[in-house]
């Protein structure tokens, strides 16, 4: 973990398996294999710091640091610190692509596809990868990357708006703006990295199922 003082140590549990794989310092024949993992612990730290500490409080050197390598050691792996978490928010829309075929393939109506879409979203809002998509990318990616984040984002948008009109035309969600709905329902998951407790009493799709019964059924009580 890399904290706000600046001392640095691999975060507990971190990819120990993959961590005694790697070789920083000797070739290996090997040689794709180990770009690969030490890309993904790259990352893989990345992520924890800038979803922990933050973006901005997180340094190349922290990384290295944390890594046992040298900072030129980073940039064969990334051009800059941006570019890193460009490559993390890459990791997280991947993930947001599973929603996507999950929902896809769900044999129901457009509301029970929200429902399978936002069980497997909040699995991954949650995640370190996650949060520091949310909560750091969006706000701290500039030029091309904040462009492309915001075209993906704007697809994702897309994509949940035609479900929700798939079950405005199959009678399973009310006539209502499309639009709207998926903001409300964007707005209220994205913020999930912000007070989600992993140690709470609840799993993440668990609470996708109650924030989504909250959106669906209001908050009255029935005899109101």
């Amino acid at each position: 973990m890399i904290n706000a003082g600046g001392a640095s140590v691999p975060p507990v549990g971190f990819e120990r398996v993959a961590l005694t794989r790697i070789h920083w310092h000797k070739k290996t024949k090997d040689a794709k294999g180990q770009q690969k993992l030490k890309r993904r612990a790259m990352l893989n730290l990345a992520a924890h710091s800038f979803s922990t500490v933050g973006y901005k409080q997180t340094s190349m050197d922290d990384i290295a640091a944390a890594l046992a390598v040298t900072k030129p050691a980073l940039y064969y792996y990334a051009k800059n610190k941006e570019d890193i978490l460009m490559q993390c928010a890459r990791i997280s829309l991947e993930r947001v692509e599973l929603c996507f075929t999950s929902a896809q393939e769900v044999q129901g109506n457009g509301l029970d596809r929200i429902r399978v879409f936002f069980r497997v979203y909040a699995n991954m809002v949650v995640s370190e990868f996650g949060s520091a998509l949310m909560r750091e990318a969006r706000r701290n990616l500039t030029g091309e990357n904040q462009k492309n984040l915001r075209q993906t984002l704007i697809d994702g948008q897309n994509f949940l708006e035609s479900i929700i009109a798939e079950g405005i035309k199959d009678g399973s969600i009310r006539d209502c703006d499309s639009k709207r709905l998926a903001h409300v329902l964007f707005s209220a998951f994205n913020q999930m990295p912000i007070w989600y407790n992993p140690k709470g009493p609840l799993n993440p799709e668990s609470i996708a199922d109650e924030m989504l019964e909250l959106i669906i059924h209001g908050v009255g009580a029935k005899n109101t």
